[in-house]
């Protein structure tokens, strides 16, 4: 039945694809400052000067990084104590991999409770990366851009809020050979092996078509929901390098 039911999508997304370009846009540069403008103050907090080495993972020194946050986030105003997160909507019985998702009452926002640790060592995160990984996301994945909410924590460990555009249920999940193609040809990065797509800045995992990672709607925009982004370089030389793009 299930494989069934799949044959009938993809017949769906061929007949809209067949008269439809694929579109994709890099998200506006206003948009990327004003995103950027929001995590200004923990640039100085979580910085190179501060913990000597820059090339050091992240997940090694999760309890320093931990306490800078949390100690930047609370002197701006930008701590949300854990008492707050009933307010985000309701919440989903089981947690993702890495966050506590919350849907709002208008099933309009998904707010993720991210534990920045978790993954750490699979995206190859340095200490300055932590506050800056939602900012490449949005670069890459406009349709499903990140908005920083605020720092909390849980288990005595630094937690960031972001927000997220609920992704409808009704678009449909494309093709492995149309990801592909969206892939390569929209965003530029190439096949690196049987899950990696990259270039020389970066790589993008976790986005194949047996997930539920990706979906198209009938005007053939992609929407990457929370995709696998490893690093191959500092944070900032990823953002200076995909900001010549914005318009």
């Amino acid at each position: 039945m299930w494989n069934y039911g799949r044959e009938i999508i993809k017949n769906i997304f061929a007949r809209r694809t067949q008269s439809t370009r694929l579109h994709y846009e890099y998200i506006s540069r206003v948009q990327a400052d004003s995103h950027r403008s929001d995590i200004r103050v923990f640039e100085t907090g979580v910085s190179s000067q501060r913990y000597g080495n820059n090339q050091q993972s992240a997940s090694d020194l999760s309890s320093e990084v931990s306490v800078c946050l949390i100690e930047e986030a609370k002197n701006n105003g930008l701590y949300v104590d854990k008492k707050q997160w009933d307010t985000f909507g309701d919440r989903k019985r089981q947690p993702s991999g890495e966050s506590i998702v919350f849907l709002s009452p208008d099933v309009k926002i998904v707010t993720k409770i991210r534990n920045p640790f978790a993954k750490a060592s699979l995206k190859n995160l340095r200490v300055m990366d932590v506050m800056f990984e939602h900012l490449v996301h949005n670069v890459l994945f406009p349709q499903t851009q990140y908005t920083f909410k605020g720092i909390t924590e849980d288990l005595s460990e630094v937690r960031i809020i972001y927000s997220q555009p609920y992704v409808s249920l009704n678009f449909v999940p494309p093709t492995q050979k149309q990801i592909d193609k969206y892939v390569t040809d929209c965003i530029g990065l190439k096949k690196e092996d049987s899950y990696f797509y990259g270039n020389e800045y970066l790589s993008v995992t976790d986005i194949s078509a047996d997930s539920d990672n990706v979906l198209v709607d009938k005007n053939g925009i992609f929407y990457f929901i929370d995709p696998i982004i490893r690093f191959k370089k500092p944070a900032i030389e990823i953002l200076d390098y995909y900001y010549n793009f914005l318009k």
